[in-house]
């Protein structure tokens, strides 16, 4: 990814976070509330909230384009592997 790209998601993933809170921590409790919802025992975890709010903005993306959908897609994709990657470290400890 080149290096403006880059700076412009960090950018947006900045200003998200100071106007919705942590990333992270909102996704791992979406994952719960949607997991309580269908009944599920487990809940589901951040990262597979990250990954379907990407196919969410593919599937708009495909309707009509949009600058933010690519936008939105590309940060939602940048956080699930942050979190995957960091559960398997943790998984391998």
């Amino acid at each position: 990814m080149e290096k403006n790209l880059q700076d412009k998601l960090k950018n947006i993933r900045n200003v998200k976070q100071e106007e919705y809170g942590d990333f992270e921590k909102n996704l791992n409790l979406i994952g719960r509330s949607w997991s309580a919802l269908l009944g599920l025992k487990n809940p589901i975890p951040g990262y597979l909230v990250s990954l379907m709010y990407v196919v969410a903005k593919v599937l708009r993306a495909k309707h009509r384009y949009k600058e933010d959908s690519y936008t939105d897609a590309q940060n939602y994709l940048h956080q699930a592997k942050v979190m995957q990657e960091d559960q398997q470290k943790n998984d391998h400890r």
